[in-house]
């Protein structure tokens, strides 16, 4: 697979900058789905970063301490204390979105950029 991806796109690239990639990109929509009311201490914004941390690592089939260091972006978590989400921008990207439907990948990707600038 490493081959591949370094033939495609070059030789600074491995897998492991996807599944980088996919675990920020997880943790900032799990951070952005908590209700605002879950950020009103401290102690309520740490327990929605490890409810983040978890859940990524669920879909990595890792565990939540290695994907926390080697894997989530920390500005993910960053932003999220200092009260930036990408949560107005997934809930329209999800609003338009079938119930039969995946929501679109690649605006929900746009928004985490956004949020990483």
């Amino acid at each position: 697979m490493n081959a591949f991806i370094k033939e495609t796109a070059g030789e600074g690239f491995s897998a492991k900058d996807f599944r980088t990639w996919n675990a920020t990109v997880l943790a900032a929509m799990a951070v952005a789905r908590h209700d605002e009311r879950d950020q009103t201490t401290k102690a309520a914004r740490k327990r929605v970063i490890t409810d983040a941390v978890k859940e990524t690592a669920k879909y990595l089939n890792n565990t939540p301490a290695v994907c926390r260091a080697s894997y989530i972006d920390p500005r993910v978590f960053d932003c999220f204390a200092s009260g930036e989400t990408i949560a107005g921008r997934l809930k329209r990207i999800e609003g338009r979105t079938g119930d039969d439907e995946f929501a679109d990948r690649e605006r929900i990707e746009a928004a985490v950029l956004d949020l990483l600038r």
